[in-house]
Parts: C-alpha cells; sequence; structure tokens
C-alpha cells in the first residue's frame, strides 16, 4: 500500500526498480490517470456557456498546468526508466486521456485546448526519452493511435491529433505574459515551463534546448509522415531553422540519419516504416515547406 507521504517521484522510482512490482506499477498510474481525468472533466473544466476572454484563458492554463503534475512526473519517469514491458503504461496514459469525453459542442477554444494537458505529457515524456536514447519510447509517445474528436471516429497517431487541436487555437497563447510578439507562443511556453521539472528530475543542464527543438523535430516529421502532408507542427526549431540561428536542429537531426543511416535509432525501432528511403523523402519535403516560412 502506498505511504501517503511518500511523494509520485520516490514512489515511482521505487516501482520501476523491480520487475515484481509489475503489477503495483499498473495500479499505481492507473490511479493517477483516474485521479487527473476526474480532475479536468467537464464539471471542472466546462466548454459551453463559459467566457473566452485573456483572463480566463490564462486561469485555465494555470489550473491545467497544475492538475497534470503528478502526471507529468510519471510519464517522465516512465520514458527515462521503464523497461521494454513498462512502456506500455506511457500508451495506456495516452490512450485513456485521449479517448476521454472532451465535449462535441461547446466553444471552439475550450475544446480544442482540452488537449493541452496531454501536450505537456508528449513533451515531457519526449524530452525525457530522448535525454536517455530511448527511442522505443519516443515511439510510443509520438505514434500512439487516438481518435481526433468524439464526432470523428478515424484513429491517427496521438502527435497528429493533438497537433491538429492545438494549432486551431495557437494565437491564444500569445495571450501569456511575454509571449505576445512570438513567432511560435505555444512552443515557447512550454519551453519555459518544462525546463524546471525536466532539470530537477533529471539533471538534463545545458542539453534542454537541444532536446527540446529534437523533440519538436521528430514530433513535425512524424506527423508529415502520419498525415502526408509534407507538414507539421513547427515549434522553436522552425525559426531557427529559417533564421539561421547557429546550427538549425532541423538540419542537425536529417544530417545525423544520413550518417548514420540504417544504424539510425529511430529506424531500428521501426519509426518511418524502418526506411530510410522514406524518412529523407518526408524530411526533404518538409525542410523545402520550413525554408519557405517568412518569419
Amino acid at each position: 500500500m502506498t505511504n501517503p507521504k511518500t511523494t509520485v517521484i520516490e514512489e515511482m522510482k521505487e516501482l520501476l526498480s523491480d520487475p515484481k512490482n509489475r503489477i503495483r506499477l499498473d495500479d499505481y498510474v492507473t490511479m493517477h490517470i483516474k485521479a487527473f481525468l476526474t480532475a479536468t472533466d467537464l464539471e471542472h473544466f466546462p466548454v459551453q456557456g463559459v467566457n473566452v476572454q485573456k483572463e480566463d484563458f490564462l486561469e485555465r492554463i494555470q489550473k491545467y498546468e497544475g492538475a497534470v503534475e503528478e502526471l507529468q512526473q510519471i510519464v517522465i519517469l516512465l520514458s527515462r526508466w521503464g523497461e521494454q514491458e513498462q512502456l506500455s503504461l506511457l500508451e495506456k496514459v495516452f490512450s485513456r486521456l485521449a479517448e476521454t469525453d472532451k465535449g462535441s459542442a461547446g466553444t471552439v477554444l475550450w475544446l480544442n485546448f482540452d488537449w493541452y494537458p496531454v501536450q505537456i505529457l508528449m513533451y515531457s515524456a519526449g524530452i525525457a526519452a530522448l535525454s536517455a536514447g530511448k527511442y522505443d519510447a519516443l515511439k510510443v509517445i509520438l505514434t500512439t493511435p487516438v481518435q481526433k474528436s468524439s464526432v470523428e471516429k478515424e484513429h491517427l497517431p496521438i502527435v497528429v491529433t493533438v497537433a491538429s487541436n492545438l494549432s486551431d487555437i495557437n494565437d491564444a497563447f500569445k495571450w501569456i505574459p511575454g509571449q505576445e510578439k512570438k513567432y511560435v507562443p505555444r512552443s515557447e511556453h512550454l519551453f519555459q515551463i518544462l525546463e524546471p521539472v525536466l532539470e530537477d528530475l533529471l539533471f538534463v543542464g545545458k542539453s534542454y534546448e537541444r532536446l527540446f527543438d529534437d523533440f519538436e523535430v521528430y514530433s513535425a516529421l512524424v506527423y508529415a509522415d502520419a498525415t502526408g502532408r509534407n507538414w507539421g507542427p513547427i515549434g522553436r526549431f522552425g525559426w531557427k531553422h529559417g533564421r539561421g540561428m547557429g546550427e538549425s536542429p532541423f538540419s542537425q537531426v536529417v544530417e545525423e540519419a544520413k550518417r548514420k543511416g540504417g544504424r539510425w535509432p529511430p529506424l531500428q525501432v521501426g519509426m518511418f516504416n524502418g526506411s530510410l528511403e522514406k524518412f529523407l523523402e518526408i524530411s526533404e519535403a518538409l525542410g523545402q515547406r520550413i525554408n519557405k516560412l517568412s518569419w
């Protein structure tokens, strides 16, 4: 039985350290999924009959970020330390959060904003996975199949569903103090709020920015692969690439793939169908689109 005085971090480290804790770990993660879903259901975050003003948005974003805190710690530790058989719990987290009732009618901003906590978890888990070279975890984080909405029954990789919903309300993130004139306000905000959490848990130091950019690059590439649109969600890496801010994170990922060929870890875990040719085709098309952006 969990000691109520034990922190989530301490409990997770203990459960992950011994394969014999498999059932307890599953129960513990499930308990936190249920707690999060209860705290963020439509009763607490209504999508109909509520104001859409700057103050309302800022209040709701603060509430979402507070509600997701413990589950965020869980997915970071699962991604960093979880063994292969434990990665199914990552898929469980994203699947359960995606399939919960987000409302079928209401204010567009609030309907789409409900995906924001899921994106926090994806970034947190993805950066943690990359910090340890866990590309099998990264694949789960980006490609777990989920429904786009309660209306659209088609299952898509979670990166497509989350990015599509949040891209529609991207300008709302300019309401956040300090983000008013940023090209990619949601990406910039995530960059700021995730660093202290990941630093506390993983001690990533100066590598944090590179890991953050790399995660966004992989997200865009997997999105482009899944949709066939030669396009993906463009974060901070996009303006770095377009404005020549040092070495382009996008170009660095592509060059690493070319250099390692079939030995490139993302291909070895089955991303991009394990095909270097397919990856290069996708990255070439996406790169051309990014080059045309006028920052």
